[in-house]
């Protein structure tokens, strides 16, 4: 059984493990700005008081979120795709290169999971007219 040799990779052109936790990371933070924004808005100007402010701060943040996930998953994917030697998507070998590919696949999926829970977590401020 002979083995193939693994491609040679220098530093630094890996996939970084904070690149693979961004979207996440992102989506936590823009969850944790929605609802502490939203409680001190609410406690700072009534329980009747509109929340046309708070709509505002929170459509922009999950623009500016999505922005930053889309930029975060395009850096991986450039990377991904320089790996890509083949429409083979089947992991068979640990090897750099698969291990590389999957970080990719990874990152892209966890990518689209903080976009939708980013999307549904802005929802909610859209249907309410005050803080009651």
């Amino acid at each position: 059984m002979t083995q193939t040799p693994e491609p040679h990779q220098e530093p630094g052109e890996g996939t970084h493990l904070g690149l693979v936790l961004a979207p996440l990371v992102i989506w936590g933070l823009h969850f944790l700005f929605c609802y502490v924004w939203t409680a001190i808005a609410c406690e700072k100007q009534g329980r009747a008081s509109p929340l046309h402010d708070t709509q505002t701060a929170i459509l922009s943040a999950t623009g500016v979120a999505l922005i930053l996930i889309v930029l975060a998953v395009s850096g991986v994917i450039r990377r991904y795709r320089r790996s890509l030697t083949d429409n083979d998507f089947e992991f068979e070998v640990n090897s750099p290169e698969e291990r590389h590919r999957f970080l990719g696949h990874m990152t892209l999926m966890l990518g689209a999971l903080s976009a939708i829970g980013m999307i549904y977590a802005a929802i909610p401020v859209f249907y309410l007219d005050s803080c009651r």
